[in-house]
């Protein structure tokens, strides 16, 4: 069995996954005296019908002495002869935060399902509980579906830090029997194989491929798409405008390569109009936890001429205020966010004539990673505001180029 300090399965719905860790942490509890395991998610009330399920039906034998003692919805431990427990928690119980609690205690081993659904932060902090010492090693694993690409749990198995595995529908004995699919394995593939588009990408082929909802749907970093070399700044190529975003607070999260969900980095985005109606993005600056007035200073002295103007987001008064200063002239970003996103859209997609009228650079890496994160929620439809900023300050400029450059 694998060993090292982070380990993650990745797979499709259905592969084993969950069964797998939790034979892990059941073996384990059994082999070592007083060790404690502690099972987590998002909120504790989701592993009721899921991880407690598989343990208690699946893993444990019949009349186990651990499953002696409280319901499943009330439970907190599973407690062994050898006086190994296994610890039951949400970061989240009741609709009320409980990390402080998860936090105060030591593991030996620590089994986060759905690991997707926990930010890197949480994870990480998961990690510092790893002291108990009363196994040979100290252990995070973590079990989940595949999600968007750009997801710092993707990003971060391809680094040393963490072990990943990615599991098969064969892999588990209820489906397959090493040599055929069971009557179960042969239902069930039938329906996953109804999924389409990115449900049948993530649940059935195991695939991280972009989210559900994605808002620009239409984006492309494939050959004649979107991201081109191309799309650099060309001396009397077109007008410079400046597209900003306001922000202050967030991290830069290395594994992943930009800035977490819940940052708010403040976004410079540069751009050319070129004469042909394109519009080129040709670098960015993010900042977060930086003044105003440091951002403008390094911005202008790129080696680019200034902006004919900017387009700023409308409760960026101190900001305008900055740019003034500077001597550049400042427009107010769209009213409508539908609207503006509309008209971006367009510039995304092909045309009748077959041109996307957007182009972005490689060097512009956070702009191109937040396309291919930016989502509507399941639910209601609307954006949620993750990965935006940059998409923010574009969709500025794209109404401002559409309405209001005379």
């Amino acid at each position: 069995m694998d060993k090292g300090r982070e380990v993650v399965i990745s797979g499709a719905a259905g592969t084993g996954k969950s069964r797998a860790c939790l034979e892990k942490l059941h073996y384990y509890a059994q082999r070592y005296k007083g060790a404690r395991i502690l099972i987590v998610r998002k909120t504790r009330e989701s592993l009721n019908e899921s991880a407690l399920v598989t343990l208690e039906r699946d893993v444990f034998q019949s009349g186990a002495p651990m499953l002696s003692g409280a319901r499943r919805e009330t439970r907190t431990s599973y407690v062994y002869p050898n006086s190994s427990e296994i610890i039951i928690a949400g970061l989240k119980q009741s609709g009320r935060d409980n990390k402080a609690k998860v936090m105060s205690t030591d593991y030996d081993m620590i089994f986060a399902q759905e690991a997707t659904e926990l930010s890197l932060e949480e994870w990480e902090k998961l990690t510092t509980r790893l002291r108990n010492f009363k196994m040979p090693f100290q252990q995070i694993i973590g079990d989940c579906n595949p999600d968007t690409p750009t997801h710092w749990l993707y990003a971060r198995s391809h680094t040393p830090r963490m072990n990943f595995y990615q599991s098969i529908h064969e892999d588990n004995p209820k489906l397959h029997t090493g040599g055929e699919w069971t009557s179960e394995g042969t239902a069930y593939i039938r329906t996953l194989d109804e999924l389409t588009g990115l449900r049948r990408q993530r649940f059935l082929l195991g695939e991280w491929a972009q989210a559900t909802g994605q808002v620009y749907e239409t984006w492309s970093a494939g050959n004649d798409g979107n991201v081109s070399e191309t799309a650099d700044y060309t001396p009397e190529g077109g007008v410079i405008l400046w597209g900003i975003d306001d922000g202050y607070s967030g991290h830069y999260d290395s594994d992943i390569g930009t800035y977490t969900a819940g940052s708010h980095p403040r976004v410079f985005l540069l751009a050319q109009m070129r004469t042909n109606g394109t519009l080129v993005i040709f670098n960015e600056d993010y900042a977060v936890k930086q003044l105003p007035e440091e951002q403008i200073e390094r911005v202008s002295n790129m080696p680019y001429p200034e902006p004919e103007f900017s387009v700023v987001d409308r409760s960026a008064a101190e900001l305008k205020g900055r740019l003034h200063n500077r001597g550049i002239y400042t427009r107010r970003g769209a009213y409508d966010v539908e609207a503006s996103i509309g008209i971006l859209q367009a510039m995304v997609g092909v045309d009748l004539n077959g041109v996307r009228r957007l182009k972005v650079h490689p060097r512009c890496t956070h702009l191109i990673k937040e396309f291919t994160s930016y989502r509507r929620d399941d639910v209601s439809g609307k954006p949620v505001k993750e990965f935006d900023h940059g998409l923010d300050a574009l969709r500025y400029l794209a109404w401002a180029v559409r309405y209001e450059r005379d």
